[in-house]
Parts: structure tokens; C-alpha cells; sequence
């Protein structure tokens, strides 16, 4: 019942106050709380004799009775322990321990601690009661709980609900991650740009949407001149030098031709259409796709449209000398199966 920190020797005890009185060497009283009708309960419970345990039970006082439900929990009697305890975040636990969804639920509405709502949320995912748990971890304010669970149900209108809420919480990971599966990348650069991710927000736009390089790039360079003047203006932007960008212009050709699919949310259970075109590399499909109109120079150029000799709209041959030269037309890209050609007005090639 009790741990003595000295060895201490016993004078009696007194039913009337339910204490046992203890004397040590130095002859200091020492006096402990004894209730007999608890010990009566343990003795019959450490029995197996459940029915006369119940039955002694209401002659213990309620302030006891989460010691008897720590009693019963440490014997494996968790449902017993539940219904005695009197402790709501001991009940709490127990609750959680044995499934008690409901119950537990019922005690997180009473106490309102974020910790239990998360705790709970956690049970009903595991459950399987997803409202229940997007419930709970409302409760919580568990962001990134609320975005693994509208990830896995493909549920587009709960991640553009936690967008928001992750915006106002200042949980830009968060936000961004909702952005960016919602294909809203031009307010992932917003937000990038707002957090002052600048950098960052550059090599977004470079990769997703190369129409917007130029504007963050202005944006980069006035950032950067408060620190360093020399680097600012070492920021290369596209639109003055295309040269250094690989494949830039069929980059924006292909942002054109797609931004009619950016945002769009197909259902779930469409997964298996979309599946082959994770991989694909929309610059190097471009390329290999066989077009029927000219593209444009990697310089900026655009290119002159080939003559036309008759009505049935056909490109007029170009000889070619042994050589491989040819006569006042320069070769776009280095690949004579496009038959794209530029010269101007002077007959002298192009460059």
C-alpha cells in the first residue's frame, strides 16, 4: 500500500478513521490512510471472485476510485478499470486503449485539448472512420493529419479548404503541398514569392511555368541588389538571353499547348488512364511529335514559311550539293528531315 523510505514499526490502527498509525526509532507517529473495504476489493478481485468485488465497490469512497481503476489496469481489466475511473483524462486513455471511439470522442468534447483530438483522430483513421477523424483533426488543427487524409481520398475541395486554413495558420509547407497538387502553381509562386523564396519560386517557374521566368527574375534582381549588386545582375532573364536556356521556346510552347489541363482534377478512380504519363517529358515529346507547322528558332527568330509551287500545298524540294551545303538557306536545328529553312531577303543565308 505505501513504501517507507526508514524502517518504522506498527502501533495499531483505529477502523473509526480507517488509519493505520506507524512509530519509528526516533519516536515520530506517522499516520496512514487504510480503507478496509478497499483492501477487501483487491483481495477478491486478485481472487477472481468478480461479483462480490462489485458489490463491495459503492462502500468505497469516489476519491479512491481511480486508485481502484489503476488497481484493475494494472491486472489487465481495462473495461473494468474504464467504468470505475472517475479521472476524465484517465478515461480518456483507457478508452483509447480499448477502441472506445465513441466514448472517447465524447470525453475530448468535454476536456478540448488539441493533444486528445489529435491522439483520437489517429484512432478513427485507424478505424476506418474517415469523418470522424477529419472531425478530430479539424479539432486538432493537425495540417499535415488533414492532408494526408484528403490526399488519399482524392477529395480536391477538402485540400482547397486546407490550402486556405494552412495560408492563414502560416503553415506554408502545407499550403504550398495543396497548391501544387491542385496544379495551381502560378499562386505556388505567389507564395513562394510572398514567403521570399525567391530563388525557389524561379526554379518553379522555370520548370512548370516558363512564361512567368522573366517577372520573377525582375523580381530576384531588385531582391538581390539590397545585398549584392555584382550577382543581381549576373541573373540571366530568358527573354534577353535565350541562348542559355535549353530548349527554352519549345518550353513555352509547351506551357502554352498544356495550360488548358493545368487545374484539372480527374476523379481517383480514373488513376489508371493517367498512370503512363507520369514519366513523360512533355519538352522531349514535343520534339519527337510530327507537326505540320514550322517551330520557332531557338534565337527568337521565327522562322519564313516554305514556298509553295502549286495548289496541292506542296513544299518545293530543295536540292542539296554533294557536299551537303546548300544554296542561300541555312538548316534549323541541324536536321534535314524537318525541312525547315530560313534566308533572307538578300539570298544570303540567315543566321
Amino acid at each position: 500500500m505505501f513504501h517507507l523510505d526508514r524502517p518504522m514499526y506498527l502501533l495499531g490502527y483505529l477502523a473509526s478513521q480507517s488509519r493505520v498509525y506507524l512509530i519509528d526509532k526516533e519516536f515520530n507517529v506517522m499516520g496512514y490512510t487504510l480503507l478496509l473495504s478497499l483492501i477487501e476489493y483487491k483481495t477478491l478481485v486478485m481472487r477472481g471472485d468478480l461479483d462480490h468485488a462489485n458489490e463491495i465497490l459503492p462502500s468505497i469512497p469516489k476519491e479512491y476510485h481511480n486508485s481502484v481503476a489503476h488497481f484493475l489496469e494494472s491486472r489487465g481489466m481495462l473495461e473494468n478499470a474504464m467504468e470505475v475511473a472517475t479521472d476524465p483524462n484517465y478515461r480518456f486513455y483507457l478508452a483509447v486503449q480499448l477502441g472506445r471511439v465513441e466514448v472517447a470522442k465524447a470525453i475530448a468534447v468535454e476536456v478540448q485539448s488539441e493533444s486528445k483530438w489529435k491522439q483520437l483522430g489517429d484512432l478513427a483513421l485507424s478505424s476506418g472512420k474517415l469523418e470522424m477523424a477529419e472531425e478530430c483533426l479539424l479539432h486538432a488543427m493537425d495540417l499535415s493529419g488533414l492532408l494526408l487524409l484528403y490526399s488519399s481520398l482524392g477529395d480536391a475541395e477538402g485540400i482547397a479548404k486546407l490550402s486556405s486554413l494552412a495560408k492563414e495558420q502560416g503553415k506554408n509547407n502545407v499550403a504550398f503541398l495543396c497548391l501544387f497538387i491542385l496544379g495551381k502553381q502560378e499562386d505556388c509562386l505567389q507564395l513562394l514569392v510572398g514567403s521570399n523564396r525567391i530563388p525557389e519560386a524561379a526554379l518553379m517557374a522555370r520548370s512548370y511555368l516558363p512564361s512567368k521566368v522573366s517577372e520573377i527574375v525582375e523580381i530576384w534582381r531588385n531582391d538581390l541588389k539590397k545585398v549584392n549588386p555584382k550577382a543581381a545582375e549576373s541573373l540571366a532573364d530568358p527573354e534577353e538571353y535565350p541562348n542559355l536556356f535549353e530548349d527554352w521556346h519549345i518550353a513555352l510552347e509547351v506551357e502554352s499547348n498544356h495550360s488548358k489541363e493545368r487545374g484539372i482534377c480527374p476523379p481517383a478512380m480514373e488513376y489508371l488512364k493517367y498512370v503512363g504519363k507520369f514519366n513523360t517529358n512533355l519538352v522531349q515529346a514535343f520534339k519527337n511529335m510530327q507537326i505540320g507547322e514550322d517551330v520557332p528558332f531557338e534565337n527568337g527568330d521565327p522562322g519564313h514559311e516554305g514556298s509553295e509551287e502549286n495548289t496541292e500545298g506542296q513544299e518545293e524540294a530543295i536540292e542539296v550539293d554533294a557536299d551537303g551545303s546548300t544554296d542561300g538557306a541555312v538548316l534549323v536545328n541541324g536536321n534535314e528531315d524537318d525541312g525547315q529553312w530560313g534566308t533572307n531577303n538578300e539570298g544570303t543565308p540567315s543566321a
